[in-house]
């Protein structure tokens, strides 16, 4: 009977919710496509690679380090992510479909089709796949300029753009009116696309609101209502709240948008499984703090598929890139990624394009999961750890920059970035004298709570598979025994031990 209790415990502990078998599904996320369809093999790289006055120039069919992606680039992530993964759950397309050139070159009509070419391409080769794609800060003419409130815009990106076809009536209803809007995954796991271009820095459209198309307001709506229902919620935007871990000092939202985005997204921390972005083109992400500082959620930042090389002095180019989550069905939580790239500097020369596995969060990262407080120990860590800091570099250039080189002062804005999303506790973080030892804000002093103990899942099936067999054991053992006519003494310590000569009790 005791051998019985201990395996019945353990094929408990396996069947509860901390040792449960769990409901893994699979989804993309793919981000900044920026098709450019100007883009020539003989164009001048200097100039996106558009035609030169007549001049030759030699560029790869997939694209150019520093140039926006054609047709053919774009075609091949998106055949890659069918050819690795070809039934994911859903996939989720993060933004910035136009590209990087003046507005002179750009017209309202070019952006609407620009995005439907690309529209196009995901349908066609996922006909049978949910995709919730959000706008990104150059999906709009001029750039940046994201209109509050329900414009012609945003019902154009629906008819025009075909996002009619990819969102529900209900869900093109609410996006009419900001470019906003929530879709249950399944009944447990609710998505809210949002359009975080609104509290864009760089929008000149918005900086006098104080809610721009009410979204704030509605997001809030949105969390409680997901309280109530016991729903968990996932997070995909385009641009991330906080700062640039490339470029010192650059909060990508208006600070009073980024304090009271920040403020509301921790409130309701408990109930958001992930938070999902793009924009940066870069691989990194940030931990989420709720109002004591303690780690509450975590926002995944992938890099893109365009290679293009940004303006801003020091950040460089990237690989392509895409990216596959595995994530709990039940409870929205990504329990690891992994993250795919095309060589460009191979294919450049070959003109073949072989998409190969850069990493897998959670193995290269060292993590026993993909939780707040785990990536703040491995942030803490960068500053003490060169050689994951160094592995993390690499992987935030999407392996394009091989040897990258970072003092201590370019250390100390990766890890506060990576640690502070708001301004202010940005500049506590720099000027501590480590960050990495205590980036909580403000002036609470406290300790960031230890992972609790984890037993790895095989130790678990192992000590069961163990008890059940010594318990087979036991009952063998005993029938023998009855079948002698021998009385089976328990161990004296037995709970269930009774007199010697009188037998066991029933």
């Amino acid at each position: 009977m005791q051998f019985l209790i201990i395996y019945l415990a353990c094929f408990a502990f396996i069947c509860s919710s901390n040792g449960s078998v769990v409901k893994k599904g699979y989804f993309w996320q793919v981000t900044d496509f920026h098709y450019d369809a100007n883009y020539s093999t003989n164009g001048n790289p200097n100039t996106m690679c558009h035609s030169d006055g007549g001049k030759s120039h030699s560029n790869s069919i997939y694209g150019n380090y520093l140039c926006d992606s054609p047709m053919k680039l774009i075609i091949s992530a998106i055949d890659a992510m069918q050819s690795i993964h070809p039934n994911p759950d859903f996939i989720f397309w993060t933004g910035d479909s136009v590209p990087h050139v003046n507005n002179s070159d750009l017209d309202q009509t070019k952006i609407y089709y620009n995005i439907g070419n690309v529209t196009e391409q995901l349908m066609k080769v996922f006909p049978n796949t949910s995709i919730y794609p959000v706008l990104g800060n150059h999906d709009e003419y001029p750039k940046d300029a994201f209109p509050p409130g329900a414009t012609s815009y945003y019902s154009d990106i629906l008819t025009v753009s075909q996002w009619s076809k990819l969102l529900g009536e209900n869900e093109a209803t609410v996006f009419k009116t900001g470019g906003y809007y929530s879709s249950l995954l399944n009944p447990n796991l609710l998505v809210l696309g949002l359009n975080t271009n609104l509290y864009y820095g760089f929008n000149p459209l918005t900086q006098n609101s104080t809610d721009p198309s009410g979204q704030l307001k509605w997001l809030e709506k949105q969390f409680k209502q997901a309280q109530i229902s016991q729903k968990k919620v996932i997070i995909i935007s385009h641009i991330p709240p906080g700062l640039f871990e490339l470029f010192s000092g650059l909060m990508w939202f208006s600070n009073n948008f980024n304090e009271k985005y920040v403020h509301l997204v921790s409130q309701y921390s408990g109930i958001i499984a992930a938070q999902i972005y793009g924009h940066e083109h870069t691989d990194s992400f940030r931990i989420l703090k709720d109002r004591s500082g303690t780690p509450s959620g975590m926002l995944f930042l992938s890099p893109a598929v365009t290679p293009w090389k940004s303006t801003l002095p020091g950040v460089g180019s990237n690989n392509p890139s895409i990216r596959l989550y595995e994530y709990n069905r039940d409870t929205g939580e990504i329990l690891d990624y992994h993250q795919y790239f095309l060589n460009l500097a191979t294919v450049i020369t070959t003109n073949k394009d072989i998409w190969q596995k850069e990493y897998d969060a959670k193995s290269d990262y060292g993590l026993t999961s993909l939780n707040p407080v785990d990536f703040m120990q491995a942030a803490q860590s960068f500053r003490n750890s060169p050689k994951l800091f160094k592995k993390y570099l690499q992987y935030n250039s999407v392996s394009q920059n091989l040897n990258p080189v970072c003092n201590d002062t370019c250390k100390r804005v990766h890890v506060c970035s990576i640690t502070e999303l708001r301004m202010s506790d940005f500049n506590d973080c720099l000027n501590k004298p480590n960050p990495t030892l205590n980036p909580e804000p403000h002036s609470h002093p406290h300790t960031t709570p230890r992972p609790k103990a984890h037993v790895p899942r095989y130790m678990v099936i192992v000590i069961c598979t163990l008890a059940g067999t010594v318990f087979v054991l036991a009952v063998i053992v005993a029938i023998i025994c009855i079948k002698k006519h021998t009385v089976f003494i328990p161990h004296q310590y037995s709970r269930f031990s009774s007199p010697v000569g009188k037998g066991p009790i029933n």
